[in-house]
């Protein structure tokens, strides 16, 4: 079996991110849509490396990153799927985007046109996804009402003619699909409606799209369009809520487990202090347990105080500051807890359970920020069923 140092470490059960790809394709009419994975930014976490070449036995066919070295990385993995860029590349990475055979988001006409000059000074063409802004305020081509989405239109065909590049397709990104909101369904249905109006003078204008596409993981779940060529499906891959307030149409499967070993336990008298700044003070004596995980492995310090970990099947609340490298928790009660014993941060023991949501509840963000927040200080064990196919140590 693969070693690796029982400090603090990830589980990434591959048998769950299984279940869910099939979920997820339920969800999807795969005769007009076709099932994309997003593994930007190490696979939310959960290693690339593993996750891409898994996937890919699955059926997975398209994937999508946020920059060429990770577009690199993905088709170093051995991949010969399709792949976007969704972020910025500097034009004159077009040789290395038509070596690796990248697509790459075009963020505006203007942009297009400087890496059309790049390729053709490199003799290359790059595949391009025009992007089209219909409310998210953030990159493409911008469209709000029937003139400007003919105006896009206007630009698209000026793109399809430029030399250096070839348009592959159109996309837009939605703002609140994460919401029941009715203002927010509106506003989706708005940016739906302006994308596919502007794909059809597209098409009137002689130009033929490969793909047109404006489903992510909550455009899939809850307001999919078979007229969107892709669902990008991301966070629900991997397990976890679009929004933690959504009643979700499958059944997801957390793929990421975080844990740690206790690295020490020890007697405190009442009115003993424990860590940084003095914040904590027993009002009776406790038993307390160190635990070598902190907020530069990812586990934030804003959760001083207010998580929980599980030890042995029992809830134990963290005490003090969570320091750079180390925690504490009260394990008062709780028998056996020794040097060694493992502790569960993220994922279930017993009848216990603390998700990445719950602990993104606690200090203000989102499921997506933790999974992707936990460093390359932290190993990545992968199982395959109950067995360790991997441990992947980036230090």
């Amino acid at each position: 079996m693969k070693t690796f140092l029982k400090r603090a470490w990830t589980e990434i059960h591959l048998d769950r991110l299984k279940d869910n790809f099939t979920e997820l394709k339920k969800l999807t009419d795969e005769t007009h849509t076709q099932v994309a994975c997003v593994v930007k930014a190490n696979a939310y976490g959960h290693d690339d490396e593993n996750i891409v070449p898994f996937l890919e036995g699955l059926g997975a066919k398209f994937f999508l990153v946020s920059n060429i070295k990770e577009a690199e990385k993905v088709r170093r993995c051995g991949s010969g799927s399709e792949i976007l860029i969704l972020g910025h590349t500097p034009a004159e990475y077009a040789a290395e985007l038509a070596e690796n055979d990248i697509i790459q988001a075009a963020v505006s006409e203007e942009y297009a046109r400087e890496l059309s000059e790049e390729a053709v000074k490199c003799g290359v063409k790059v595949k391009i996804h025009l992007a089209i802004d219909t409310g998210m305020g953030r990159i493409g081509v911008c469209v709000y009402d029937d003139d400007s989405c003919r105006r896009a239109a206007e630009q698209a065909e000026r793109v399809s003619r430029l030399e250096g590049v070839i348009l592959d397709g159109v996309f837009t990104h939605y703002a609140s699909a994460d919401s029941y909101a009715e203002d927010d369904e509106k506003y989706t249905e708005m940016q739906t409606e302006l994308f596919f109006k502007t794909c059809g003078y597209i098409k009137e204008k002689g130009v033929n799209l490969r793909h047109t596409h404006c489903l992510n993981s909550a455009g899939g779940a809850f307001h999919y369009d078979s007229r969107s060529t892709l669902v990008r499906y991301g966070i629900m891959l991997y397990g976890l809520k679009p929004d933690v307030s959504l009643d979700m149409p499958c059944e997801l499967k957390p793929v990421m487990d975080l844990k740690a070993a206790v690295s020490y336990v020890k007697q405190l008298k009442a009115g003993s202090y424990v860590s940084y700044g003095r914040i904590f003070r027993a009002d009776h004596d406790i038993t307390a347990a160190t635990i070598p995980i902190g907020y530069a492995d990812g586990y934030a310090r804003n959760l001083s105080g207010k998580a929980h970990v599980i030890i042995n099947g029992r809830k134990a609340p963290i005490i003090g500051r969570v320091c750079m490298d180390q925690l504490m928790a009260d394990v008062t009660g709780i028998p056996d807890v020794k040097e060694g014993t493992t502790v569960t941060l993220i994922g279930t023991d017993g009848n216990e359970t603390i998700t990445a949501d719950d602990l993104a509840g606690m200090y203000g963000t989102i499921g997506y920020e933790v999974i992707c927040g936990i460093s390359k200080r932290i190993p990545r064990v992968i199982y395959k069923g109950d067995e360790i196919s991997d441990v992947v140590e980036y230090y």
